[in-house]
């Protein structure tokens, strides 16, 4: 059976129809990958990494999180930590982690 000119002409049109569509969707993907990630500078970095507990003096609490000394305050109201445990990052608040237990 003979292809007619019609046919054709819509057999090219859906093929570049289609193909455009596809390539916009993996292209867009292959754009976007990077930057879905978790911020690799800054203090935003930070958030949801694990960090050591350095000493406890009263309300003070020093943590060393990416080899640096940080402030830290609990998330809940009246979670102690003791030295050599480990915490998870969970906010920063100026120069101060709000850190809470690892459960």
């Amino acid at each position: 059976m003979p292809v007619t000119e019609t046919q054709l002409i819509l057999i090219i049109l859906l093929d570049t129809i289609t193909s455009f569509f596809v390539g916009a969707i993996i292209g867009g993907n292959l754009v976007r990958f990077p930057f879905r990630s978790h911020s690799f500078v800054g203090v935003e970095s930070i958030v949801g990494r694990r960090c050591r507990v350095k000493s406890v003096s009263g309300e003070r609490i020093e943590v060393v999180a990416n080899s640096q000394i940080w402030a830290a305050t609990p998330v809940h109201e009246g979670e102690q930590f003791f030295p050599g445990e480990v915490a998870l990052i969970k906010g920063v608040d100026g120069l101060r982690l709000q850190i809470e237990k690892i459960r």
